[in-house]
């Protein structure tokens, strides 16, 4: 998602505006990435707690056993009763697996460590911004931004 969503059109755009330096070329690709992993976090986070009617889908992660940012946290914070439940439900698509996990979510205030980590992350992107991109440059990464901090779908 990072290289193909955001860095590729980043670097087609600078080379089309006839930009040469190597390291705008750089800085875009470090921006990018950290900006395509964060997207790629919230798409995990609206798939599990998003309104399908806002998102347009239901979300099955969970039951299609992805590797997501969720589930990875999840299981960095599990206790030997909560890793048993996650090991037991996630990946089974049945709703009684599912609500079990997402309870694990609950009791872990996933979504609140989302809120937090979005809020870290945006401030670490504007800093790389400000300091390390020319001023001309500073409103393709803010577009960026004002696209994705907060999104809903």
């Amino acid at each position: 998602t990072a290289f193909y969503t955001f860095y590729l059109p980043t670097a087609c755009a600078l080379h089309l505006c006839g930009v040469k330096n190597t390291s705008a070329f750089d800085t875009a690709r470090k921006i990018c990435l950290i900006i395509g992993e964060f997207f790629q976090i919230q798409d995990d986070v609206l798939d599990c707690y998003g309104d399908p009617a806002v998102i347009g889908k239901i979300g099955t992660d969970i039951e299609d056993n992805k590797c997501s940012w969720l589930v990875c946290q999840a299981l960095k914070r599990a206790d030997k009763k909560q890793l048993a439940t996650l090991q037991n439900n996630y990946g089974k698509a049945h709703k009684d697996a599912v609500a079990r996990v997402k309870a694990v979510y609950r009791d872990m205030k996933l979504k609140e460590a989302f809120e937090a980590h979005e809020d870290e992350t945006h401030s670490k992107i504007v800093k790389v911004i400000e300091s390390e991109v020319p001023e001309k440059l500073q409103p393709i990464y803010n577009w960026y931004l004002e696209r994705i901090f907060k999104r809903s779908k």
